[in-house]
């Protein structure tokens, strides 16, 4: 009876295993799919036969050792180089079937054929042939832990796989192995002990696999991206990156840096970061840029070093990646140079006109030094945003409303002020300023009522000027809003694009409503010191 009710279990395991081997198949198109299917099968094909074998009676069972045992060797011996390479493809580690990984996966198979070869022939030790099944079995338990090992770590690494996934994929040939392998030691305990390990064995392979399948979608929710995308980072950038140890020699370089060492792989030898270079790790994290020629055209680049620790915070070697800046610095130069030059040179000439412009006494020359007022003015806007946007400043404590009025107090025309004795926010003075300056300016320039108010929101506080003037042009307005000026639709000058500016320098927003006069809206976060 026994015999039977272990016999029948083991049909219907095999059945559940060929189910599964069916189900994947279905979706052969995801990593290791194939592989898996293949070995479920193999591994379904061997239960079934050798369990409808003992149901039939048709295999000897005396204590489940014997005949049994070495079937069960066979049945999960024989499939496990499927098994490794599943773990290999599914875990993103790309192998590919050569002649070699072919014998790799086929040994077991190919040591059993040559076993049964020696045992038929005369004059073979059974030692020598004994000695080939040892070396099959740490073979094939080498095999197995290692893809239970790849399979569990990597399911566990990445935050989009479960960790029982891994588990489960694991458990179901450490079953096999575990109970199968030890039935000659269990068995010793009886015929009930011996049949339990044969059970267990067949339910923990169909139980674990099914569970990963079925319930946890292993093939629909696999690690494989996340190993791969990691290494096509590196590869696929266009940066150059190198992984350098504590010694500061090169272990590892992507493509582009192969590229730019004139193809000759920097890891292969005992390179150092200071030989490719010229400077040690220290001086490249110190450095605004990096000079490199590249197949023979010299270029700036951006170093980037970041050190690489273990889970104990032990320092292990950095990282360096290089991001190729010759175009921006460059027109970073000849702004600077444009912008200097410009500002200077006009801020003379318009001294010098204005000098000349004094002598003249007509309305002509009124309205030329207007003009030139102007442009001086505009000047000093361009200077006010190259310092917004050119400079990087601490965030302090502000008291707004003390700016505001000391701000306001600088116009002769008449501009009416609300707003409380203090308002402190911890923002960019410089850039609170030259928002406040320029809404007011442009309110000023525009409108004969003039009324700026402050108040308090649970995030910092919103100013508002608030005008009776003729209101903003729609194509200034579409200009700040698509960033840029049409050809033949210029602003008339620079103030809406310092208040834009300084508004996003201060993490803030502004807005315009010009439906009645206008009304500016700049919003002002208060926020922490920079780097806290």
């Amino acid at each position: 009876m026994l015999v039977k009710i272990v016999g029948g279990l083991g049909i219907s395991s095999a059945a559940g295993l060929l189910a599964i081997s069916a189900t994947v198949a279905r979706r052969y198109d995801k990593p290791g799919a194939a592989w898996f299917s293949g070995y479920t099968a193999l591994v379904g094909v061997g239960l079934g036969a050798l369990s409808v074998g003992v149901f039939t009676g048709f295999v000897p069972v005396t204590d489940f050792t014997g005949a049994v045992g070495r079937w069960l060797a066979f049945v999960w011996i024989l499939p496990v180089g499927l098994w490794a390479m599943f773990a290999l493809r599914y875990t993103g580690r790309f192998v590919s079937l050569t002649l070699k990984t072919s014998i790799l996966v086929a040994f077991p198979l190919l040591v059993f054929i040559l076993q049964f070869i020696l045992s038929s022939a005369s004059g073979v030790p059974t030692q020598a042939i004994g000695l080939f099944g040892i070396t099959v079995r740490y073979y094939a338990l080498a095999l197995v832990v290692t893809g239970m090992v790849l399979v569990v770590r990597t399911t566990r690494r990445y935050d989009h796989t479960a960790v029982w996934q891994g588990v489960a994929l694991a458990g179901a040939p450490a079953a096999m192995w575990l109970f199968w392998s030890s039935m000659p030691y269990i068995a010793q305990l009886g015929r009930t002990a011996g049949g339990a390990a044969y059970v267990l064995g067949s339910l923990g392979a169909v139980c674990g696999f099914g569970f990963t399948v079925f319930r946890l979608d292993a093939f629909d929710i696999a690690p494989t991206v996340g190993v791969v995308g990691e290494r096509n980072i590196v590869e696929e950038t266009d940066d150059l990156v190198l992984i350098a140890d504590e010694e500061h020699r090169v272990v590892r370089a992507n493509e582009r840096m192969r590229f730019a060492s004139d193809g000759a792989d920097p890891a292969a030898g005992t390179v150092t970061v200071e030989d490719m270079f010229g400077t040690d790790v220290d001086g490249l994290r110190a450095a605004e840029t990096v000079t490199l020629s590249v197949a023979g055209v010299s270029g700036k680049y951006d170093a980037q070093v970041s050190t690489v620790v273990d889970r104990t915070e032990r320092s292990l070697g950095t990282v360096v990646s290089l991001r190729e800046v010759t175009e921006r610095e460059l027109r970073k130069e000849r702004l600077s140079v444009l912008n200097r030059v410009l500002r200077h040179n006009l801020r003379n000439q318009l001294d010098v006109l204005d000098a000349h412009l004094d002598a003249i006494d007509d309305d002509h020359a009124d309205t030329a030094i207007e003009t030139t007022g102007r442009i001086a003015r505009m000047s000093d806007r361009a200077r006010t945003i190259d310092q917004l946007l050119s400079e990087t400043r601490e965030h302090a404590p502000v008291d707004v409303a003390e700016l505001l009025r000391d701000t306001v107090a600088t116009y002769d025309a008449p501009v009416t002020v609300e707003a409380t004795e203090s308002l402190v926010v911890t923002t960019d003075g410089v850039a609170l300023e030259a928002a406040i300056e320029s809404a007011v300016d442009n309110a000023v320039m525009h409108a004969t009522d003039v009324t700026v108010s402050l108040q308090s929101t649970p995030d910092g506080c919103e100013l508002r000027v608030i005008d009776d003037g003729p209101g903003i042009p729609e194509s200034e307005l579409a200009a700040l809003e698509t960033g840029t000026e049409a050809p033949l639709r210029h602003g008339t000058g620079l103030g809406l694009w310092q208040l834009t500016w300084a508004a996003r320098t201060l993490g803030g927003e502004v807005s315009f409503d010009t439906s009645d006069g206008t009304t500016v809206t700049i919003s002002v976060p208060d926020t922490p010191p920079t780097g806290e």
